[in-house]
């Protein structure tokens, strides 16, 4: 099969490699199409693995407490012998059927994929908060024609729900948790900041809980210009405006009662703090620098009992977000390249304009 591997930081290429195969608890799939996210460029540059990046497959960060043992399995780690393929958004067929699977999946099933297993045994996974397990074992691999998943991680889709926008289910469930985290009330006023993929889903996501008004910052006119066609009540280009005045304008000088952060600037994830409305939720969804520290004005929030949360990806968004698929607009944010034009796809990523590019298989 093709698979786009990560064949040492900053270079990856298409390559044949063989098709993996799966144990009785795991679920083969075919798939069909694969989202780029923001943190794939990050993890081809070798970033988020420190000095002395070595692509030796598919990473497991246990917490302390963990016990890792022998059986635990990385997916695909003895087909890949030490490679690394990319890709972590996925929908597809259900090509075969491990013979301890308990669940009513067919082969033929159109779904989509979490990238994360959770162990389910843990003292965080038997409270509820599973998005902490201390055994998670993170999956990739989902650019390639045919990857393995366990169990829990695979999700059914409706029959008649295009395969393209299944794909988006794991980037939709970041915007659900990021909603439920932010604990909107219907009548809520919304600052958006980062028109990527991410805030643009969360736009659709707030007006479906019933924000009165939603203001979208974002510096890609192309993005501004979908953001207002997907229900924005104003956009902001923040290098030309004036962030500040404009959201003072548009709130009566109260600020925002929900602020979510998906730029991933950190200036504008302290900027968030001082738009934020008496009792107000900021929320930061972006990923940022591991050390950054943004100086947050502790009088200030203790002043105006302002909240701040981060989010993590959560297995508990999965289900609601399959629900919210069907009832959203997501074409527009879809951009479909082959997998032969990986190289392509990623320097239209790095551009900034498209919004959300995915492979086709």
């Amino acid at each position: 099969m093709k698979a786009i591997v990560l064949k040492d930081a900053g270079v990856f290429e298409v390559q044949d490699v063989p098709e993996p195969k799966i144990f009785p608890d795991e679920i083969k799939v075919k798939i069909a199409y694969s989202g780029i996210c923001g943190t794939d460029p990050i993890i081809i540059e070798g970033k988020t693995f420190g000095k002395g990046f070595k692509p030796e497959g598919v990473i497991v960060w246990p917490k302390k407490s963990a016990t890792i043992s022998d059986d635990v399995r990385i997916m695909g780690q003895q087909m890949r012998d030490g490679m690394r393929i990319l890709g972590h958004e996925a929908s597809g067929t259900i090509a075969e059927i491990g013979k301890d699977i308990k669940g009513n999946f067919k082969v033929g099933q159109h779904v989509a994929m979490n990238f994360r297993h959770v162990c389910g045994d843990c003292y965080y996974c038997t409270n509820m908060a599973a998005q902490y397990c201390e055994r998670t074992t993170p999956l990739a691999g989902a650019m390639a024609e045919y990857s393995v998943y366990k169990e829990n991680m695979v999700f059914p889709l409706p029959d008649d729900l295009p395969l393209d926008v299944g794909a988006l289910l794991e980037p939709l469930s970041i915007a659900v948790h990021s909603v439920d985290l932010a604990q909107m009330k219907i009548g809520d006023s919304v600052i958006i900041t980062g028109g990527g993929p991410i805030g643009l889903l969360i736009l659709e996501v707030v007006l479906k809980y019933g924000a009165s008004k939603v203001l979208f910052s974002e510096p890609v006119a192309e993005k501004r210009k979908l953001a207002k066609q997907l229900g924005a009540d104003v956009v902001v280009d923040p290098l030309n405006e004036d962030l500040l005045a404009i959201s003072n304008k548009f709130t009566d000088g109260r600020g925002f009662n929900v602020g979510f952060e998906v730029s991933g600037k950190p200036n504008v994830a302290r900027q968030l703090i001082l738009l934020a409305d008496w009792g107000g939720t900021v929320v930061w969804v972006a990923t940022y620098p591991p050390n950054l520290d943004v100086g947050v004005p502790i009088f200030y929030m203790h002043s105006h009992e302002i909240t701040i949360r981060d989010v993590r990806p959560s297995p508990y968004a999965f289900p609601k977000a399959l629900q919210m698929l069907p009832k959203l607009d997501l074409k527009p944010l879809i951009t479909v390249f082959p997998l032969t034009e990986a190289v392509k796809a990623f320097e239209a990523q790095k551009a900034g304009k498209n919004v959300k590019i995915i492979f086709k298989m």
